[in-house]
């Protein structure tokens, strides 16, 4: 799969993007779940969102459950194993349960999914910059495996 472009917010002073710019980047999630992508910034309610470059403004991926913790933000941090590699980096391939890092802002509150559940989570997908890992930040929706 050939890489997307992306969208960067290199200082936390940086104008946000225009929405038709965010709106040009590629959506990875399949059309009968694109109803739960947002429209317009990608990272509403993000906390320091300079530090993330979005690859997609929405995309979905399946995968397991492997942990789940929360961040000193208040972000829902939940470690995502047995996703399609498409959406990993040696980053995430090194890290324990070699998941994706998805994570739920408080600004958009989601049920806690059980460690082990099948699911799927739709947001945009972004690298991490400081942390040098892909993830899901925000999730927008999480779903039942197959829902």
């Amino acid at each position: 799969m050939p890489s997307p472009p992306v969208l960067s917010y290199p200082t936390s002073t940086a104008p946000r993007p225009s929405q038709s710019r965010a709106s040009q980047l590629p959506t990875l999630a399949p059309a009968a779940l694109r109803k739960y992508c947002h429209s317009g910034d990608p990272l509403v309610g993000v906390y320091s969102p300079w530090r993330l470059t979005v690859k997609s403004p929405c995309a979905a991926v399946t995968g397991v459950v492997a942990a789940i913790n929360i961040e000193h933000d208040g972000d829902l941090h939940i470690s995502l194993a047995d996703v399609d590699p498409t959406y990993l980096n040696a980053v995430n391939l090194h890290r324990v349960h070699q998941d994706l890092v998805v994570e739920a802002v408080p600004d958009i509150p989601m049920p806690r999914p059980d460690v082990g559940a099948r699911i799927t989570v739709l947001g945009p997908w972004v690298l991490d910059t400081q942390t040098g890992w892909l993830e899901i930040h925000p999730v927008w929706k999480i779903l039942p495996a197959g829902g």
